[in-house]
């Protein structure tokens, strides 16, 4: 079962936020807040190519998946499942490739324009009235939250990147010529777009593992 939560829950770390935010606008500004300090200072969790990563980062990202796991298991959820899955680790590790991801979105040229921006915002429910994105309630949405739209904005940004990283590196995967004839019928329709995502999905942490090894990665554990 633990090994089970855990690739869920993986698939819950990697999820990019303005897919989330759909569902989860009450929670989603809890997990944002990035900044910049200095890379030797007391609230840094860890460095990737001297990036720093806050521990304040970290610290809400780890609750905000102890709570996903809280919602998932409910009466079923304990401290000691969550110390066994090392969720800790995961979440550090699920921060580290987002930095990883964005440095690789920006050596492929890519970019998120304001009409992109301004498309996933009008999708928002918590953005709308009356079924459509309504500016003024935007505005009282980051207000109440007490975050600046430019920061917002900002970070939504970085996510979308992100998604358009993972979507192009997993796109440029094709299933081979003997992988195709293998999955001719009678195989159902369905069981060979599984058999593409998950060699998509494989393909793309190798890229991810091999980014890794390259960067210059510093995790201070002590602080986990």
């Amino acid at each position: 079962m633990i090994k089970l939560l855990r690739e869920r829950m993986q698939g819950v770390l990697v999820a990019t936020l303005w897919i989330v935010i759909i569902a989860f606008i009450g929670t989603i500004f809890l997990v944002w807040g990035r900044g910049t300090v200095n890379p030797t200072g007391s609230n840094v969790i860890a460095t990737v190519d001297g990036e720093v990563i806050p521990f304040d980062e970290y610290k809400k990202a780890y609750f905000r998946a102890v709570d996903t796991y809280k919602k998932i298991l409910k009466d079923k959820y304990s401290d000691e499942m969550i110390e066994k899955m090392n969720l800790k680790k995961m979440v550090i590790g699920s921060l580290i490739e987002e930095r990883i991801i964005l440095s690789a979105a920006s050596r492929m040229g890519l970019m998120v324009s304001n009409e992109e921006l301004l498309e996933v915002l009008s999708n928002i429910p918590a953005f709308q009235k009356d079924g459509k994105f309504d500016p003024v309630q935007y505005k009282k949405v980051l207000e109440v939250n007490k975050l600046p739209a430019k920061v917002f904005e900002n970070n939504m940004k970085e996510d979308i990147l992100k998604e358009k990283a993972r979507r192009m590196i997993k796109e440029s995967v094709v299933l081979s010529e003997g992988e195709g004839e293998m999955q001719k019928p009678p195989a159902k329709e369905g069981n060979v777009d599984m058999f593409l995502m998950q060699k998509q999905e494989r393909a793309y942490m190798a890229y991810v593992d091999a980014l890794k090894k390259r960067a210059k990665i510093k995790v201070y554990e002590d602080k986990l």
